[in-house]
Formats: C-alpha cells, sequence, structure tokens
C-alpha cells in the first residue's frame, strides 16, 4: 500500500492494517473455544513478527522499511491474540499507532527535503542511501524521528515499552519457542529502527547525492519550517509580493512596463485592430 505521507501515517497507523487486529479481537470470544484456531492464530503472528523484521533490514526505500516495521509488529498483536491476552493486543495497537504515525510523518518531511535537491522521483527521494547528514537541515524532525524510533524499540519509558514488555513476558507462559522467536525479534527491531536512523541523519552524504549538489546549486530546505534556509527562502518570496517605499503609490498612476518580444508579437495583431477602427471612424 503506497500513498502520500499523510495516508501512509494513516493506513499504517490506524486504519486499514489495524481493521484485522481489531476484527480478530472483537471475534475473540468465538476463537477462544477452539484451541486449534487459537494455535494457529499465534503460528501465524510470530511467523509475522520474524518475517516483517527481517524483510525490513534489506530495505534501502525509507517507507518500504516503516511499512515492513508495521508488518512485524502486527505480528506481534496476532501473537497476543493467539495467546488470548486481547487486552495487551488492543494495548499495543494504540501505543503502536501513535509511534509509527508520528515515524511516517517524519519519513515525509525528510522525504520532501530531498524532493528538492534530486527531484520529485520516489526512486531517489526515499532512497536512504543517497541520504545522510541530514541532522543541520532538519533538526527538529531528527528529534521527533528519534523519539518515534525508541518508542518502536521499546525504551522506556515510551509508550511501545510498555505494550511490548507484556506481549514479551505473557509469551514465555504461552510457548518457549514463541518466546525466544519474539524476544530475538526485538533485538531485530532495534537494529533495522537505528539503520533506518543512523543511514538518514548520521554519517555523510552519498557520493552520487554530494556530485548532484555540487552540479546543480540548489539549495537545501525542508518545506516545511523545520530545516534550515527555510527563513531565507521565505523572505525570498515574500519580496514579490511587497512593493519598496518608491513603488508605493496609487494604481492610477500612469508608469511603463517592458514588454518581451513574445508578448509584442502575440497583442501586434490587436493593436493593429485597435488602430484600424479609430482610423475608419475618424
Amino acid at each position: 500500500m503506497e500513498g502520500p505521507t499523510p495516508i501512509s501515517a494513516l493506513i499504517h497507523a490506524a486504519t486499514m492494517v489495524a481493521a484485522g487486529i481489531f476484527l480478530v479481537a472483537r471475534l475473540l470470544p468465538l476463537f477462544i473455544v477452539i484451541p486449534y484456531i487459537m494455535n494457529c492464530i499465534s503460528l501465524v503472528g510470530i511467523i509475522t513478527v520474524l518475517l516483517g523484521a527481517t524483510l525490513a533490514l534489506a530495505q534501502k526505500d525509507i517507507k518500504r522499511g516503516l511499512a515492513y516495521s508495521t508488518m512485524s509488529q502486527l505480528g506481534y498483536m496476532m501473537l497476543a491474540l493467539g495467546m488470548g491476552s486481547y487486552r495487551s493486543a488492543l494495548f499495543h495497537l494504540i501505543t503502536h499507532a501513535y509511534s509509527k504515525a508520528l515515524l511516517f510523518l517524519g519519513s515525509g518531511s525528510i522525504i520532501h527535503s530531498m524532493e528538492t535537491v534530486v527531484g520529485y522521483s520516489p526512486h531517489k527521494s526515499q532512497n536512504m542511501a543517497l541520504m545522510g547528514g541530514l541532522t543541520k537541515h532538519v533538526p527538529i524532525t531528527k528529534i521527533t524521528f528519534l523519539v518515534g524510533t525508541l518508542s518502536i524499540c521499546g525504551i522506556p519509558p515510551l509508550a511501545c515499552f510498555w505494550s511490548k514488555d507484556e506481549i514479551l513476558t505473557d509469551s514465555w507462559l504461552y510457548s518457549t519457542i514463541f518466546a525466544i522467536i519474539a524476544w530475538f525479534t526485538a533485538g531485530l527491531t532495534a537494529f533495522y529502527m537505528f539503520r533506518i536512523y543512523l543511514l538518514t541523519f548520521e554519517g555523510h552524504l552519498g557520493v552520487q547525492f554530494q556530485n548532484y549538489i555540487g552540479k546543480q546549486k540548489i539549495p537545501f530546505y525542508s518545506l516545511s519550517p523545520w530545516g534550515k534556509g527555510v527563513s531565507k527562502r521565505i523572505n525570498k518570496n515574500l519580496n514579490f509580493l511587497t512593493m519598496n517605499n518608491k513603488e508605493r503609490s496609487s494604481f492610477l498612476k500612469k508608469k511603463i512596463y517592458p514588454i518581451d518580444d513574445s508578448a509584442r508579437n502575440v497583442t501586434q495583431h490587436f493593436i493593429t485592430i485597435v488602430h484600424f477602427q479609430s482610423r475608419t471612424k475618424s
């Protein structure tokens, strides 16, 4: 599921991907009387946890990496539902929605900042291989992205720590094998989330990215007032909207404006028609 950044933050956090979890939670009183279905739900959940984490490790697209992270966290919710702990599953659904929405909105700020340099191409603006060293350009985005990363990793006292810790604790009471896989995947979650963070904000810009800046000489700024150089851009745009003190005169004042060749060729026919009519009337 791909879309604009606000839509991605909505569907990957609280609406579309959460619909299946909420449906299984609502039907849990019917499933809990059949142990085979509960075992099947927990098995699907633990497979989804491990599969989503391993796929997120190999992604270069920042939004795709966050999408596979959502897949892994949904596996934790399915695992909790399969164990019969629907409260921890819904709790993790809520905490994950806040954290992942913050991460997707932060990634949108990063993508918009990259588009000013590499162009409006998702293959370039979302490629983490071309990023790096964006701390000085989007400092507030870095802070918010770091908070969301720490929350997804389960660092206390952030939101996802309390819900994920409850799921991991209940997994030891359900199955030792599932608990080992769940704890191992929690480590993978911290690894791929900090991989996304470090590739984006730390280090230096990619070689191709540096060459592109050297040729085009385009200023690097964020489209939101979160980065460096926005004030200069805004002041430059405001200069076109404001008039100088010398030009603050009445609109009735006659002033001659230069006309280029293209405009002169277009208006030439209308001018000749006006002159012809004036001559015939005279």
